[in-house]
């Protein structure tokens, strides 16, 4: 499933690895999907790609971005992410 203006990642390892740290720090459930993809962003001020983390959950839809380019996202980016956000598809 592709969200609009969401395309695949271009490094699927990176993203699968991404994907890995959300769910670590959410925790396990089987009703959460998490997807991560990489996109251009033409919003001013906004850095050429950002990556986009979508949390998908029965009667609900989020998404955050991290300002960075997929294949220089940490786990202490998705960490800090998900710490502010609150509550993402708990």
């Amino acid at each position: 499933m592709t969200l609009p203006g969401l395309g695949p990642a271009r490094d699927p390892q990176q993203a699968a690895l991404v994907k890995r740290w959300v769910v670590e720090a959410l925790g396990p459930c089987d009703d959460r999907t998490v997807m991560v993809t990489e996109l251009a962003c033409s919003e001013p001020g906004c850095p050429p790609v950002e990556t986009v983390i979508a949390l998908l959950a029965p009667g609900r839809q989020d998404q955050v971005k991290i300002h960075k380019a997929l294949a220089d996202v940490t786990s202490a980016d998705v960490g800090a992410l998900l710490r502010s956000h609150a509550n993402p598809t708990d």
